[in-house]
C-alpha cells in the first residue's frame, strides 16, 4: 500500500538475488565505494538586534490549517490502516521462506496480494470534500503501483533481477509520492520506515 510493501519487496529481491546468483552476480560481496564527500557547511550569520522590530505579519511563519472533524476522522482511519499494513507486512515476512527461489516468489506473491487488499481498503475510506482530489491522485498511484508489482513478479519468475530492481526503483518513486500526499493531508502515520518494519 505504501512504503512498507515495496521496501519488503526490495528486501525480498535482495535475498532472491543473493540466492539465485550466488551474491557475486549482483556484486553483493564487493566492497562499498568510498562515501561521497559531504558538501561544505553553510554558515549562518547571527541576527543582530534592530532598533525597530520587524512586522509580525511578514516574518511570522504560516500556521498549519486546522482540520475539520471529517478530515480528522479520515486521518484517524488512514493512520490506523497504515499501522495495520505494517503488521500485515511483518506477518507475511515472518511466514516467508527466502532460502529458495520458489520461497522468494511465494513470499513476493503473498506480499503483492496483501498490498492489493490494503489498497482497496484504503480507497474504501470515504474522503471528506477537501480531500477528494488528493485521494483521486492516490488512486492513480495505487493503480500504477499494482502494475509495477505485476511486472516485478514476472521479472522475478524469469530471474531477471536487473528489471526487477529497475521496477522497484520506479515503485519507490510512486510510494514517495503517495507518502507526500498523505503527509500533506495529515496522515503522518502512513510514512513507515524500513527499520520500523523489521525492528
Amino acid at each position: 500500500m505504501l512504503r512498507i510493501l515495496f521496501y519488503v519487496a526490495a528486501l525480498v529481491a535482495l535475498f532472491a538475488g543473493a540466492i539465485m546468483y550466488g551474491g557475486n552476480a549482483i556484486g553483493a560481496w564487493d566492497p562499498l565505494p568510498p562515501a561521497p564527500t559531504p558538501p561544505p557547511a553553510v554558515k549562518v550569520a547571527k541576527a543582530k538586534p534592530k532598533d525597530k522590530p520587524a512586522s509580525t505579519n511578514a516574518s511570522s511563519p504560516a500556521k498549519a490549517r486546522r482540520l475539520t472533524p471529517a478530515e480528522k476522522l479520515w486521518v484517524k482511519k488512514a493512520d490506523a490502516l497504515c499501522r495495520e499494513s505494517r503488521a500485515a507486512a511483518q506477518a507475511v515476512v515472518a511466514q516467508g521462506n527466502t532460502s529458495t527461489p520458489e520461497g522468494v516468489h511465494q513470499l513476493f506473491t503473498r506480499m503483492k496480494k496483501v498490498n492489493a487488499e490494503l489498497n482497496d481498503r484504503f480507497l474504501a475510506i470515504d474522503p471528506p470534500a477537501g480531500y477528494k482530489d488528493d485521494v483521486a491522485r492516490i488512486r492513480v498511484f495505487f493503480a500504477k503501483e499494482e502494475r509495477y508489482f505485476d511486472s516485478m513478479g514476472r521479472a522475478l519468475e524469469q530471474g531477471d533481477m536487473k528489471t526487477f530492481y529497475a521496477l522497484n526503483d520506479r515503485l519507490t518513486e510512486i510510494a514517495l509520492e503517495e507518502t507526500d500526499i498523505l503527509a500533506g493531508l495529515g496522515a503522518y502515520g502512513c510514512d513507515i520506515t524500513l527499520s520500523s518494519v523489521f525492528g
